[in-house]
C-alpha cells in the first residue's frame, strides 16, 4: 500500500443527518466522502483513511451509515465552496438537499513525518460551529485506530458517551441531564472563547514608526509615516493552555501554571496554531503552509501573527513589563501588569513576540498596510523578554529562523479587520 507522501493535504468532509432527537431509537444518519487526495496523495491512501472513517461510524451502532450517492451532484448543483460553510442560509439549503443535519469539515495534512487530522463539526440550520478535534499519527497502518478515536470524539460531542465496549463496539445515549466528561465545553471550546473574547479592536490610524535620528538601533531607522487599517489583536500572549488546546502538547520550558504565556515556539509552530485556531472556530486560515513554505491570503478572516507595522502601532507606547531586574528573570502569567491605550498587556517584556514579517532594513517609501520584505532568511520579533536588560524602547527589533525556538520567544494573534 502506498504511503502518504510529505507536506500533503486533503479535505475531509463527513455528513451527518437527522441526529435530533439523539435516543436509542431515533439513530443519526451519516454520510461520509470520499477525502479529496492532494498533491502527492495517492486515491488508494485517501481511500483507505475514508474507509476508516466510514467503517467506525457504521460500526458505531449510535448512528445509521447512509450512502453518499449523488452527493457531489449536490454540491455543484448548489455551487457550494469551502467559504460556504459560515453561511447559514447556504448550508441549510444543503442540508436540505442532502437531508442532513451536521457536516464535519476537515483537513489531513503531514508536517516532519507526522500526519493530523482536524475536523470541525458545523449545525446545518445555523451555520453555528458545535464541535472539534484532531488527531495525529505517524504511518499509515495507525489510521484505523486513530480514526475510531477521531469519530468516537463526535459522536459523544451529539449526546453518545462510550459504552465499556472494545473499539469497534457500540456507542450509547448520555443519560437527559447529564453531561460528558470534561463539562460543557472542552479545552478546544473554552480556548476558542476566551481567545475569541480577549480580541482587543484597534482603529486605522498613522504614525511614526521607528527611531528618530540619534535614536535607538540603525535598523529602527529611517523613521517614517506608516498608515494602517483597523485589525484585531489579542490583549495577552498566547498562553500555554490555549496552545495546549490547540497543539496538543505544551513545549515550553517554563511550566508551571496554564496562564503562563507558551515559550519555545517557533516562528512556524505560531503560524500553524492560527491556522489550527481558525479551522476549529469556523473560520478561513489565513496561511497555506507547505514545509518551510507560508503563503498569507490577506483576504482570509482567520486568526494570523500581526505585521511588524502592527505590532508597534498597537503597542504605541512604553508600559511596565516583565523586564530585567523587574521580572526576576522568569515569565509571569498574561495580563498582571497594567495594559496600554488598547487593552493590551505584556507587549513589553514577559517573552518576545513572533510577527509576520520577514527581516530588513526598513525603507523610506512605505505602502498602506506593510508587510515587509517578499522574501528573507530570518522573521521578525517584536518587544523584549524577560531576559532583557539595558536598553529598552518599544522600537527595539530583533529576529529569528523561522525554525528556530528559545525560552524568551512566544507570540501573540491578530485578526485582519477592527
Amino acid at each position: 500500500m502506498p504511503s502518504l507522501k510529505k507536506t500533503t493535504a486533503a479535505v475531509l468532509f463527513v455528513l451527518l443527518a437527522a441526529l435530533i432527537p439523539l435516543s436509542a431509537q431515533q439513530k443519526g444518519r451519516v454520510v461520509v466522502q470520499q477525502l479529496v487526495n492532494g498533491k502527492g496523495v495517492s486515491p488508494d491512501d485517501a481511500r483507505v483513511v475514508t474507509n476508516f472513517i466510514r467503517s467506525r461510524i457504521g460500526a458505531s451502532g449510535a448512528v445509521t451509515l447512509v450512502t453518499r450517492e449523488d452527493f457531489d451532484a449536490i454540491l455543484a448543483e448548489h455551487e457550494f465552496q469551502m467559504s460556504d460553510w459560515s453561511d447559514p442560509n447556504k448550508t441549510a439549503q444543503l442540508g436540505a438537499a442532502a437531508g442532513a443535519d451536521y457536516i464535519l469539515v476537515g483537513e489531513i495534512d503531514e508536517m516532519d513525518e507526522v500526519y493530523f487530522v482536524t475536523a470541525r463539526m458545523i449545525d446545518l440550520n445555523t451555520a453555528v460551529q458545535k464541535a472539534s478535534s484532531d488527531i495525529e499519527f505517524k504511518r499509515l497502518n495507525q489510521a484505523r485506530g486513530a480514526m475510531e478515536e477521531f469519530t468516537d470524539r463526535f459522536l459523544r460531542a451529539l449526546g453518545y458517551t462510550s459504552a465499556s465496549q472494545p473499539a469497534g463496539g457500540s456507542l450509547s445515549p448520555v443519560q437527559p441531564g447529564s453531561q460528558p466528561a470534561g463539562g460543557n465545553l472542552s479545552p478546544l471550546q473554552e480556548a476558542i472563547r476566551t481567545i475569541d473574547g480577549n480580541m482587543a479592536s484597534v482603529p486605522g490610524g498613522t504614525f511614526l514608526m521607528g527611531s528618530a535620528a540619534g535614536q535607538g538601533n540603525a535598523n529602527e531607522r529611517p523613521q517614517r509615516q506608516v498608515s494602517l487599517g483597523g485589525f484585531s489583536i489579542g490583549k495577552y500572549e498566547v498562553t500555554q493552555g490555549e496552545y495546549e488546546a490547540v497543539m496538543g502538547s505544551n513545549p515550553s520550558s517554563f511550566k508551571g501554571g496554564s496562564t503562563l504565556p507558551v515559550e519555545t515556539v517557533s516562528w512556524l509552530d505560531a503560524v500553524e496554531f492560527c491556522n489550527r485556531l481558525s479551522r476549529a472556530a469556523n473560520l478561513t486560515p489565513a496561511y497555506t503552509i507547505s514545509g518551510a513554505n507560508v503563503m498569507w491570503n490577506r483576504s482570509a478572516n482567520g486568526y494570523r501573527l500581526p505585521t511588524e507595522a502592527e505590532w508597534e502601532y498597537a503597542c504605541g507606547e512604553w508600559i511596565d513589563g516583565w523586564v530585567g531586574g523587574n521580572s526576576g528573570r522568569v515569565i509571569h502569567p498574561v495580563g498582571q501588569l497594567a495594559a496600554n491605550r488598547y487593552g493590551l498587556h505584556d507587549m513589553i517584556g514577559n517573552v518576545q513576540e513572533w510577527c509576520w514579517d520577514w527581516y530588513g532594513n526598513y525603507g523610506r517609501d512605505v505602502q498602506p498596510n506593510p508587510r515587509g520584505p517578499e522574501s528573507g532568511t530570518t522573521r521578525v520579533r517584536r518587544g523584549h523578554s524577560f531576559q532583557t536588560a539595558g536598553r529598552l524602547l518599544l522600537t527595539n527589533r530583533d529576529y529569528g529562523v523561522p525554525r528556530d525556538k528559545n525560552t524568551s520567544t512566544g507570540f501573540r494573534i491578530a485578526r485582519s479587520g477592527s
